[in-house]
């Protein structure tokens, strides 16, 4: 055994340890002079005493015996599980680089996520809520049945002639008693009962209040 290794090492596990030269001398019965020998490489302890010494330095006395390796152990210590040595083969560096383009394909995602949500809302398929029906004697078309319906989402003149088509194909005529069918939209609840109290109204209107 190397004294110089062996004194190397002494020193960093009793400062390692937190020990002073004095504190060990007086629990190994030493002088301080003897353990300042031992560290600088100039002596070795007696060898009935590397049981006591590994025992005041958390140390075995395989460790205290071969110094070499265990200076080299200290030096390079094993990584801990979960510290940022290479892992699965990947050092830290590119799993970071990893994490960074993931979070940012997650926040592209959320972006284009979002203006797809608010496209499609925007651009839903409006609502209709039937309102009220009046009845006109128009000279040219004779009976016409008038049915009011308030909207709800983005309306467009086409959308509403397909609307108006639907409800002609599905009406009972002959429950209404009339040719012809016409529709009313309003943009809310609001307007068509200000239509109602006027005298041009003349709707039987339904769930308005």
């Amino acid at each position: 055994m190397q004294k110089e290794q062996f004194g190397i090492l002494l020193t960093t596990l009793r400062k390692k340890n937190g020990i002073s030269q004095k504190e060990m001398a007086e629990w190994l019965s030493v002088s301080v002079s003897a353990v300042s020998k031992w560290e600088h490489g100039k002596n070795l302890p007696d060898m009935t005493m590397p049981g006591s010494i590994a025992e005041i330095l958390q140390a075995s006395c395989d460790e205290l015996l071969n110094p070499e390796k265990t200076l080299e152990r200290l030096a390079n210590p094993e990584p801990q599980k979960g510290e940022t040595e290479e892992t699965d083969g990947e050092p830290p560096k590119k799993k970071n680089s990893l994490i960074v383009k993931t979070a940012v394909l997650v926040g592209i995602l959320v972006i284009v996520g979002g203006l797809l949500l608010g496209y499609m809302i925007k651009h839903r398929e409006p609502t209709y809520q039937q309102i009220g029906t009046r009845y006109i004697d128009d000279p040219d078309w004779g009976n016409v049945s008038e049915i009011s319906y308030v909207v709800k989402g983005e309306v467009t003149a086409e959308r509403l002639n397909e609307h108006l088509s639907e409800v002609r194909e599905t009406v009972d005529r002959e429950e209404l008693g009339t040719n012809v069918v016409k529709t009313v939209y309003y943009k809310n609840k609001e307007d068509a009962l200000a239509w109602k109290d006027t005298d041009m109204g003349g709707y039987t209107f339904l769930n308005v209040e």
